[in-house]
């Protein structure tokens, strides 16, 4: 009993102050949609690629690509961001598949790798330049003919 009647006493004696101090405000805002290419596919033309001349440098093309967002509201706490997806070829983490085996395409940003899961921080205002190039797996004998490949550039604030 005396145990409890202590408890009941620091209880009442400690007396704690619950006043509010402390004020949140804020504003909530929803980012802006942005898409790539007015949600066009985006074509990159290989014309007479040398098989031969494969080698991850020859026949570069830049992937002509544009950012649209639907507000010119700049959210400075956020940052646009890229992601490359797609299927990325058994050789080469940032090149993606084609139609014929041991054939990739490469993705370059700035001319750094652009790995496929990847993304990366960009400034709308100055957008990486991205290029793409065809890749070959050592070893292998392309065969002459026609080659598609597919990725998805995404872009995203966060």
């Amino acid at each position: 009993m005396k145990k409890l009647l202590i408890a009941l006493y620091c209880g009442v004696a400690c007396h704690c102050a619950l006043a509010e101090n402390l004020t949140f405000h804020g504003r909530l805002v929803t980012p802006p949609i942005c898409t790539i290419n007015n949600n066009q596919t985006i074509e990159v033309p290989f014309d007479e690629v040398d098989i031969d001349e494969i080698n991850g440098a020859n026949f570069a093309k830049e992937v002509p690509y544009t950012i649209t967002c639907d507000s010119s509201v700049r959210f400075s706490s956020m940052s646009m961001t890229l992601t490359l997806l797609g299927t990325p070829v058994d050789f080469d983490n940032a090149a993606v598949e084609t139609t014929v085996n041991g054939l990739g395409i490469q993705l370059r940003q700035n001319d750094s790798a652009f790995t496929v899961g990847s993304t990366i921080t960009i400034d709308e205002q100055a957008k990486p330049t991205i290029k793409a190039v065809p890749v070959k797996k050592t070893g292998v004998a392309l065969q002459e003919g026609a080659f598609e490949g597919w990725a998805t550039l995404q872009v995203d604030y966060q």
